[in-house]
């Protein structure tokens, strides 16, 4: 029998000011949405799946009083990264599924097709979507793609990791999540080769594959075909107010 799949979320995003005043909570993961909280939404979907195991959280300790069905509870720390990685060293050994807790329309068959789709054995399996197949889901949704010369793209905020290959690449992570958010840097990062081919429009999602097992020792697949769900989070007001917008038309109809 295959061992249960551990998953670790991680749940310390704020909200500004503002955003905070509007919806009650300056907790990302606390906003209700659908009538829901995301990360409430997001225990649930995990809950439904057979192959998922322990549930690790590490947030704020009010998001302890949503009620969700969770096995440990972390006090976050003062970085990202840092949450991922006490999220990772606590949820144990091997691989596990590591998931933002921002995603609004994300449900128990998202996440039983993405771990189908993962391959035996894989040290990191991220779901990646073209702009077409996103914007089919959620038109409207999001404006920012990754330009690459196979397309445009955008990743999932839910993963199938090794954790004991990520702990080693510790370094490189807290290098990654730094640079997330510039698509050159991510790219440098890579090595210069890559920078090169990203720069004059011939990087291809292969390349990234293969340069990221030969950096990290271990083997990295982009997943297609998955749920768009596990890649539309909320990062900002305008996802916020298009998933209360979504959830309010379904009612409707």
């Amino acid at each position: 029998m295959t061992p249960p799949l551990n998953a670790a979320v991680t749940a310390a995003g704020r909200l500004a000011p503002q955003e905070a005043a509007r919806y009650g909570t300056d907790v990302k993961a606390l906003v209700n949405i659908g009538g829901s909280t995301l990360l409430a939404r997001l225990i649930d979907a995990l809950r439904g799946v057979p192959e998922i195991g322990r549930i690790v959280v590490v947030g704020p300790r009010e998001a302890q009083a949503c009620g969700a069905s969770v096995d440990v509870w972390l006090d976050e720390r003062e970085t990202g990264e840092d949450n991922l990685l006490t999220a990772l060293r606590s949820a144990g050994a091997g691989r596990l599924l590591v998931c933002a807790s921002d995603l609004p329309f994300v449900t128990s068959r998202s996440i039983d097709d993405l771990l189908r789709r993962t391959p035996p054995g894989v040290d990191c399996a991220y779901p990646i979507f073209s702009r077409a197949e996103f914007e089919r889901a959620f038109p409207g949704g999001r404006s920012s793609f990754a330009r690459l010369a196979d397309g445009e793209w955008t990743g999932g905020s839910a993963m199938v990791l090794n954790a004991g290959l990520v702990l080693q690449n510790e370094r490189l992570l807290r290098r990654a999540f730094a640079a997330r958010k510039n698509l050159m840097t991510l790219a440098a990062l890579l090595g210069p080769a890559l920078a090169l081919r990203f720069a004059t429009g011939r990087l291809r999602v292969d390349h990234i594959q293969t340069r990221i097992g030969a950096l990290t020792g271990g083997s990295m697949v982009a997943v297609r075909g998955a749920d768009p769900a596990l890649a539309m989070d909320c990062d900002d007001p305008q996802d916020f107010a298009y998933a209360q917008s979504r959830f309010e038309q379904s009612v409707v109809k």
